[in-house]
């Protein structure tokens, strides 16, 4: 299935992990259990404001921070490509997680074929639909909008 390091299966997790939330936590969870050492890449603002056009709520040395509290993270390193190729040769790792929301699609296909020609995994873990950071930004715009008026 999967090649072993020293010391076991290193999994990575990468993420933008902005307002840390239950979805967060259930992803980590399950990666923890499915490795025997967890790496977690946080996406640094440039990359992150590339990708998704706008920047983080909560900056990166603070997500960073956030996420190393966890103690079911081994270890937390800045994760600065959509090319996860390059988190892998500055961090070698055996099984990259991703929500299941990448499965079957485009980006999920893509990223498949990358982690391959490096003889690394991608394992899909069950996203948490009740709750994203996505739903949590808009939430807190409506939130601000509808305070400033009264």
């Amino acid at each position: 299935m999967h090649r072993e390091r020293e010391g076991g299966v290193v999994g990575y997790v990468p993420g933008g992990f902005d307002m840390l939330h239950i979805g967060h936590l259930n992803v980590l969870r399950a990666a923890r259990a499915r490795c025997d050492r967890l790496v977690v890449g946080v996406a640094v603002d440039d990359s992150l404001l590339a990708m998704k056009g706008r920047l983080p709520v909560i900056p990166h040395h603070e997500r960073m921070e956030l996420v190393a509290s966890l103690r079911f993270v081994d270890d937390v390193v800045s994760d600065f490509s959509q090319d996860k190729r390059v988190a892998w040769h500055a961090h070698p790792f055996d099984v990259l997680f991703k929500g299941d929301d990448w499965k079957g699609t485009p980006k999920g296909e893509r990223l498949e074929a990358e982690m391959a020609e490096l003889g690394a995994q991608v394992v899909y873990l069950p996203y948490t639909a009740s709750t994203s950071s996505t739903m949590l930004r808009q939430f807190l715009t409506v939130g601000v909008a509808v305070e400033g008026v009264a």
